[in-house]
């Protein structure tokens, strides 16, 4: 019982008091993944923010997120890349990142992460990339 006391009181520790136990200029990258034409995120992609978040408590860290769309949401969803960005960002403030330290871009269908020809459907490239580096 005294070990899940300790426990209660470590997760309720303010982030400035936690120390960082990343060296600066540590990187970690994820993938978040989107439905076709969404830019909602689904659990296991909100997992994964919760958990980036997590990891660098206590950090100065800046994070970078760069929203994707496949070849076939190119004309049917203008700003689609955009709105996953912004979905990424608000999912990462509500985690406690500052707004300053969370970079957004769109890179439509500027860099896909698999190449596709006009018009196909591939949900690799439906995504947001997130690096999260050490400052």
């Amino acid at each position: 019982m005294r070990s899940l006391s300790a426990l209660l009181l470590f997760a309720a520790l303010p982030a400035q008091v936690l120390a960082c136990t990343y060296d600066r200029g540590d990187v970690q990258e994820a993938n978040l993944y989107y439905e076709l034409g969404s830019s909602s995120l689904g659990m296991s992609g909100d997992e994964t923010l919760k958990v980036m978040a997590a990891n660098f408590i206590g950090c100065d860290v800046i994070y970078i997120a760069s929203g994707h769309i496949d070849a076939s949401e190119l004309d049917a969803s203008p700003g689609l890349g955009q709105a996953r960005v912004d979905d990424a960002r608000k999912r990462l403030e509500a985690q406690g990142v500052p707004a300053r330290n969370i970079l957004v871009r769109d890179m439509k269908f500027d860099s896909p992460a698999v190449a596709t020809p006009a018009g196909t459907r591939d949900p690799f490239n439906r995504r947001v990339e997130l690096v999260a580096v050490v400052r």
